[in-house]
C-alpha cells in the first residue's frame, strides 16, 4: 500500500475585484502550510476533511481560526487549525471573505491500494526477488542525480508514484519513475519536507534529499529479479532503516519469499 498525505489547500475562487497587496516590507509571501498528520489515524488508515474558518490581519497572516466543519476525528481538527493558523493569504484569498472569515478546506488522506496498472511496471516483475546490485549506480551522490534527471519527465509527487508519512510535523516522501532511456529501470527519490515553522514570519527550511535508489529489473536462471541499489546520504541508523524497507518489495511488487 502507498500512503498519500493530500497537502491543506485553499479552494478559494478568484472574485472580480482583488484586495490589493499591503506595501511594505514586513508582509511575508502568501503559503499554505501542510498539516500534521496525527501517528494514531495514519496507523490506523484514517482519512478526513476539515473546514477551517479564519480571519486575518491586512497582510494576510491569520489571527484566527475556527471550526466549521469537524472531519469526526479530534485530532484530525486540531492538526487542520494548527496548520491554517500559519497560513499567508493572498490578495484574492483575502477577497474571498464573508464577514471578516475566509474557509479552508484541509484534507488527510488515507492510504490506498496501488494498482500495477497505474505505473509501467512490467508484470512479469510482480513477485520477484530482490537483491543488492553488483553495478554501481552512476552518481556519487543525490545532488548529482538531481541533476542529471535520469528519469522520465522527472519525479512524479502525485499518486500513485508518491508515498508521503507526517510524523511530528515532517512529511516524508518517496518517489518513483521510469527511467529516460531504459525501461527495465525505475528510480526512487526519498525526500523529508521539514516541520512548517512555528509562525508565518519565520522562513521555512529546505527540503532534505535525502536518498535515491535504482530498481534494475533482470531475469536470472529463468526468474525475476530486482537487482536494487540504493545511495543514502543520511545517518547511518537511517539508511540501515531505509534499506530495510526498500528490500521488503513495492506494493504492486513484493518481494517473493525465498
Amino acid at each position: 500500500m502507498i500512503a498519500a498525505l493530500l497537502a491543506a489547500a485553499l479552494a478559494l475562487a478568484a472574485p472580480e475585484e482583488v484586495v490589493p497587496a499591503v506595501a511594505t516590507d514586513a508582509c511575508p509571501e502568501p503559503r499554505t502550510v501542510l498539516p500534521r498528520y496525527p501517528a494514531s489515524l495514519a496507523r490506523a488508515n484514517k482519512a478526513g476533511v476539515v473546514l477551517v474558518g479564519a480571519r486575518f490581519d491586512d497582510c494576510g497572516r491569520i489571527t484566527e481560526t475556527r471550526l466549521d466543519q469537524s472531519s469526526g476525528h479530534e485530532l484530525f481538527d486540531a492538526a487542520a487549525r494548527e496548520a491554517v493558523a500559519r497560513y499567508v493569504l493572498s490578495g484574492k484569498q483575502r477577497a474571498k471573505a464573508r464577514d471578516g472569515w475566509v474557509q479552508a478546506p484541509v484534507k488527510f488522506g488515507g492510504i490506498r491500494t496501488v494498482e500495477v496498472s497505474e505505473i509501467p511496471w512490467p508484470r512479469s516483475h510482480r513477485k520477484p526477488r530482490y537483491q543488492a546490485d553488483d553495478q554501481p549506480l552512476p552518481f556519487d551522490s543525490v545532488a548529482a542525480f538531481r541533476t542529471a534527471r535520469p528519469t522520465e519527465g522527472g519525479l512524479v509527487y502525485r499518486e500513485p508514484y508518491g508515498i508521503a508519512r507526517a510524523t511530528s510535523g515532517e512529511v516524508f516522501r518517496t518517489t518513483m519513475a521510469p527511467d529516460k532511456a531504459d525501461p527495465g529501470v525505475f528510480w526512487l527519490e526519498y525526500i523529508i519536507q521539514s516541520a512548517p515553522p512555528a509562525s508565518p514570519v519565520e522562513p521555512s527550511s529546505p527540503n532534505i534529499y535525502a536518498a535515491v535508489a535504482r530498481y534494475r529489473l533482470v531475469e536470472e536462471n529463468g526468474e525475476p529479479v530486482v537487482r536494487l541499489g540504493i545511495l543514502c546520504e543520511r545517518p547511518e541508523e537511517e539508511c540501515q532503516k531505509l534499506r530495510d524497507f526498500l528490500f521488503q518489495g513495492l506494493p504492486f511488487a513484493k518481494a517473493r519469499r525465498r
